[in-house]
């Protein structure tokens, strides 16, 4: 008797349709989770918003504490693309800049437009993870991130600072803290374009 191999069905407008139920439900997530928070938003105000019904929310993403870790990722990346940091056009400019004012200028940058993309959705998992074990993993994981990004960074600029490395490294985590965006720019009014100065005084700072 004759095998024969199953062929794998692949519809191009099924998964056109399943990557647009996906964008909805993130978008609408997002959109819920700063609004109100993450303990006050139901899977079933994510699915109403999003327009389409709470098993898809499941199926296109996951529970409630994978929707907001995927939010995060999503917001912070700038979109929803399987790529890697340093696969990112603003990151491996860094390493190419040249000259470390250069590398210090988009190193800046590129800080400044994640904290700006992804500062309120801190705030929620901040807030959050007092009171829910799973956000407070992704609190501990979120931070413990930033200082690993903190340490690609400071290679790709390229020069040795004069404090240890590590106190570089710890300092670079802390300015890259989106609750220095938030507290500076939504709290006490800093334009985009300050804040991003400031940052660029304080990172070139540690190579003085």
């Amino acid at each position: 008797m004759t095998d024969v191999k199953k062929r794998r069905y692949h519809s191009p407008l099924r998964a056109e349709q399943a990557q647009a139920s996906r964008a909805a439900v993130l978008r609408a997530a997002h959109e819920l989770f700063v609004a109100q928070g993450y303990g006050s938003t139901t899977i079933e105000e994510v699915a109403e918003r999003a327009g389409v019904s709470k098993p898809t929310v499941f199926t296109a993403v996951g529970n409630k504490a994978t929707l907001l870790k995927v939010v995060r990722d999503v917001t912070m990346a700038g979109d929803d693309e399987p790529r890697t940091v340093t696969d990112r056009e603003d990151v491996a400019a860094i390493a190419a800049a040249g000259d470390l004012d250069r590398a210090v200028a988009l190193t800046a940058r590129h800080i400044t437009a994640v904290n700006a993309r992804y500062h309120d959705v801190h705030e929620v998992i901040r807030g959050a993870s007092g009171s829910d074990p799973a956000v407070a993993e992704l609190w501990r994981t979120a931070e413990a991130e930033r200082h690993v990004g903190a340490g690609h960074l400071l290679a790709r600029l390229g020069a040795k600072p004069i404090p240890t490395r590590r106190r570089a490294q710890d300092q670079l985590w802390l300015l890259m803290a989106p609750d220095t965006y938030h507290r500076l720019v939504v709290c006490r009014g800093w334009s985009r374009p300050a804040y991003e100065r400031w940052i660029t005084g304080q990172i070139r700072a540690l190579f003085a």
